[in-house]
């Protein structure tokens, strides 16, 4: 387990492959609307690595769950405001419904957005191939693309600030499995999830831009679809008690399965295969809050790694991990006590 703190929010492309050992039923099609296939391609809990401009990372994880009949929702957090949202949907624009994502988050005070349209769509006998490029620049200013092949996601990102694109940045890879791909399924029976309806109207919405040649909003207030607008996820506040011998900077997992039990065990398996979210918080933070959170019954544990080996050992101080049901739209709250000697 490796936690990442990745430091910007980008336009990216993605390449990915999965599937259970159990018999694969129909993919819902609908001719009319290019790569309408990737939103149950997607969902699910990807675990993987991540190579990106900024480092390369063994361990990184996306958890794509529907939030409305037509719209497949993840998102990773650094830290306090430093997060990466990726969603896909269906979108009114440009005279026709269309599969599109949107892009962002927060890195500090900087808020960023990006909107994509889905212009690819390939399947060869061996390989699902889709692409989203931006959706003002097209592929020339950057673009996503999602390759699903032999159980395996590649989840690639490109850009170029010029427009131009004539040597493609590759700003993201990322390589994993669909290790749970049934943490999507309430969500799929509630919303009847992939339905071939619009989730919002984006004609006309990308106008007075700050950059003429791309779909990228700055400012929360000018963004066409902002969280605000989103349905079904949560907020989670998690209080954290310290210990006196855990006043330094803490890690704070979030996972479906415990990770350290009332004797200080670790459970190794579920570290590996059953977080979601991995996430800084400083030592002067009493809280967290966690957005964008999925409804379902979560397990917090936070930990000071005072060996640097990102996950709870011999010499940490931890806390036992607390189960937590979250609803729908709810504002949730949580407490954590980090006293937990690990033996």
């Amino acid at each position: 387990m490796k936690n990442l703190l990745l430091l910007v929010l980008l336009p990216a492309a993605a390449t990915l492959v999965g599937c259970d050992n159990e018999e694969e039923t129909p993919v819902p099609t609908d001719p009319s609307i290019t790569g309408y296939e990737l939103l149950t391609d997607l969902a699910g809990h990807w675990v993987g690595s991540n190579e990106t401009a900024f480092g390369n990372y063994e361990w990184f994880a996306f958890d794509f769950r529907p939030i409305s009949a037509s719209h497949l929702h993840s998102i990773y957090e650094g830290g306090t405001n430093q997060n990466i949202i990726t969603s896909v949907f269906i979108a009114d624009y440009d005279g026709k419904q269309q599969i599109m994502a949107r892009n962002g988050g927060w890195l500090g005070n900087q808020y960023r957005a990006t909107y994509f349209r889905a212009d690819r769509a390939e399947y060869d006998g061996t390989t699902k191939y889709y692409r989203l490029s931006d959706a003002v620049g097209g592929e020339n200013r950057a673009y996503m693309e999602f390759r699903f092949r032999n159980d395996s996601l590649y989840f690639d990102a490109y850009k170029d600030n010029s427009g131009s694109l004539d040597e493609p940045i590759h700003h993201m890879g990322f390589r994993g499995t669909n290790l749970n791909s049934a943490y999507a399924q309430p969500a799929i029976d509630r919303f009847g999830y992939p339905q071939p309806v619009s989730e919002v109207d984006l004609e006309g919405k990308f106008v007075d831009l700050i950059d003429p040649d791309s779909a990228l909003f700055l400012e929360e207030a000018d963004d066409p679809f902002p969280k605000s607008q989103h349905g079904h996820v949560s907020d989670l506040r998690i209080d954290i008690v310290r210990d006196d011998a855990a006043e330094e900077d803490l890690l704070l997992y979030i996972s479906k399965e415990p990770i350290v039990s009332s004797a200080g065990a670790v459970d190794f398996e579920n570290l590996n295969t059953q977080v979601i979210r991995t996430i800084d918080v400083r030592a002067n933070e009493a809280f967290y809050l966690t957005t964008y959170l999925h409804p379902d019954r979560y397990y917090l544990t936070v930990f000071a790694d005072r060996d640097g080996n990102f996950f709870p050992s011999a010499g940490d101080v931890s806390s036992v991990s607390t189960v937590k049901e979250v609803q729908p739209e709810e504002f949730a709250e949580a407490q954590v006590i980090v006293d937990l000697q690990i033996p």
